[in-house]
């Protein structure tokens, strides 16, 4: 246990160079905003889910993440908006952040493709509970009270392009690196390349009957830690219900579903069996999903991927 405690502890110690990482998802592709800016319109009409995952399942302290949001097109489509709401809770460490998104996109009628660019400007509320923490020094001065709630500012930026049966999307979400001090709410905003977290995701669509196949890929890269790959295949029947897989890299496999309650609303599940180190101190990662599309008549399970 004093391995997982020590991940934890670095994972939320990390006031002195602070830099923001993506929240994990595991259904990331049921709304991409959380990743991509550029997506924001995408889908044609108004959209606006919710979403909670509990990662490592009995292990105290695993993360625990909840978002909300919403989006939406413009003037026929040339503009997409959309809002982000999310909470992520690590350890001893807590932040909630605010995000809005702009996208221009454009559309080619002929080559029945969208290329989209979409930018994000984000308000970040942070702060780490230091005295929840036990130590073995009694009345340890450095976890005797917690630290200031820092509220800083951050920025993402992306590009999405699609046609009827591929898409490919780059983005850098949350590119900002913050100095915090540990005794104020005083910060410094750094910009450093090896602290971007960049997001290249590829996918296609083909049909079999009514059967349709969507496999895709999400790659992170994040210079200062690691590269990641994530290995995804979902198959939807009829428009009805969807299954998939995923695999992320040496470190855990998923199992998907998603059915449509209505014509307007979705609701998906996965579960996730880590395989890396972590797996025999957690029972898995739960996460729920739901959408509804503020539109009747409409294929869901179409247009979120394209």
């Amino acid at each position: 246990m004093r391995l997982v405690l020590s991940i934890l502890i670095f994972l939320s110690c990390g006031f002195v160079g602070y830099s923001q990482q993506v929240p994990l998802s595991s259904q990331y592709m049921m709304n991409r905003l959380v990743i991509n800016p550029a997506y924001a319109g995408e889908l044609g009409f108004y959209s606006a889910s919710l979403s909670y995952r509990k990662q490592w399942v009995g292990l105290e302290g695993a993360p625990s993440t909840q978002n909300i949001s919403i989006n939406g097109p413009a003037l026929k489509g040339k503009l997409g908006f959309a809002l982000l709401l999310f909470r992520d809770v690590i350890g001893v460490s807590k932040e909630n952040n605010i995000t809005g998104s702009f996208a221009y996109r454009i559309k080619n009628d002929k080559k029945k493709s969208t290329l989209s660019f979409g930018i994000a400007v984000s308000s970040v509320f942070t702060t780490n509970q230091w005295s929840q923490i036990e130590t073995t020094k009694i009345n340890d001065d450095a976890f005797s009270t917690d630290s200031p709630q820092y509220v800083f500012p951050d920025f993402s930026a992306g590009v999405y392009y699609s046609k009827e049966k591929y898409y490919i999307g780059f983005s850098v979400p949350m590119f900002l690196q913050h100095n915090l001090e540990g005794s104020s709410s005083s910060y410094s905003i750094k910009n450093d390349f090896n602290h971007y977290n960049y997001l290249l995701e590829l996918g296609l669509k083909f049909k079999i009957n009514e059967i349709e196949i969507k496999p895709s890929i999400l790659n992170r890269y994040l210079p200062s830690v690691t590269y990641q790959i994530d290995l995804n295949c979902n198959v939807d029947f009829n428009n009805k219900m969807g299954l998939g897989v995923s695999y992320r890299v040496k470190d855990a496999i998923a199992g998907l579903i998603q059915f449509h309650a209505n014509d307007q609303i979705i609701i998906g599940y996965s579960y996730d069996h880590s395989i890396s180190i972590l797996n025999k101190y957690n029972n898995g990662s739960h996460e729920l999903f739901i959408r509804y599309d503020f539109r009747y008549k409409v294929k869901s399970f179409d247009p979120r991927f394209f």
